[in-house]
């Protein structure tokens, strides 16, 4: 049976699941301790049969842990298959692929920059861009996600909780005001800081302002934890170049359900 994870034991159950896997433990662990308690924030977590945890947004569920085998898991999965139908799920991120019927998309890579190590700094930027590590975080908001006000106000949400809560930073470079390029860390756990939101603007990449950002931020987190980040494959390449290590993947399956 699907459990809606609402109370404490449930937030320590969920915590217990997805201990020590890298991606999933900071990721899923950060958002269910800052939104478990608040429906309205769009965040939903549930505990499956089996050691499964799950974590919803949107159309986007993230799937972490095994259901059970045999028979039983039959069944969980065909309840699962149900309950993501009943919610217009259409994407899935997990550790394998999980669930017959959706397709393989292309996989995310898992980069990481161990704690303790440190990477060499790539060349600064122009001096006519400013660095700040406290930016305003709606113009950063509007820089990730140019082209949808939804997107951008639950990257708000998330960015502006995860940092009064003592979790998460960003840093950015500014050009008269405006943010050109910036990347944060929003999602913790005891043993990793996760990066995400690396973006330049159009007009000014390929300049090397996201490789002097990437690099410097992960050195500073890396002090404490081990640093990891996702991206897809096109950007192997550049990942690469700065140093980092290609820890493992997240599958990624799509599905597009027939209309009710």
């Amino acid at each position: 049976m699907i459990q809606a994870v609402t109370t404490s034991e449930h937030r320590a159950e969920f915590a217990r699941r997805i201990a020590g896997k890298p991606y999933f433990e900071a990721t899923m662990g950060t958002h269910c301790a800052l939104f478990s308690a608040h429906p309205g924030s769009g965040w939903s977590f549930y505990l499956l049969p089996g050691n499964g945890a799950l974590a919803l947004r949107g159309g986007t569920a993230t799937l972490c842990g095994k259901l059970p085998a045999g028979e039983a898991g039959e069944e969980a999965a065909e309840e699962l298959q149900g309950f993501l139908h009943f919610l217009r799920v259409d994407r899935l991120l997990s550790e394998q692929q999980a669930l017959d019927g959706w397709q393989q998309a292309e996989p995310l890579l898992l980069w990481e920059l161990p704690k303790g190590k440190e990477l060499p700094l790539p060349p600064a930027p122009h001096a006519e861009l400013v660095f700040t590590d406290h930016p305003s975080m709606m113009p950063v908001s509007r820089l990730v996600f140019p082209d949808s006000e939804a997107e951008q106000e639950q990257f708000y949400l998330l960015a502006c909780t995860s940092i009064a809560h003592g979790v998460g930073c960003c840093r950015a470079l500014l050009d008269h005001g405006t943010p050109v390029c910036t990347v944060g860390c929003y999602e913790q756990s005891d043993g990793e800081a996760y990066m995400a939101a690396g973006v330049t603007a159009p007009e000014w990449r390929g300049r090397g302002l996201a490789g002097w950002l990437i690099v410097g931020l992960a050195n500073a987190l890396a002090t404490e934890r081990t640093v990891r980040f996702a991206s897809v494959p096109a950007l192997q390449g550049f990942y690469h170049h700065l140093g980092f290590v290609q820890a493992d993947t997240i599958q990624q399956t799509t599905r597009k359900w027939e209309s009710v």
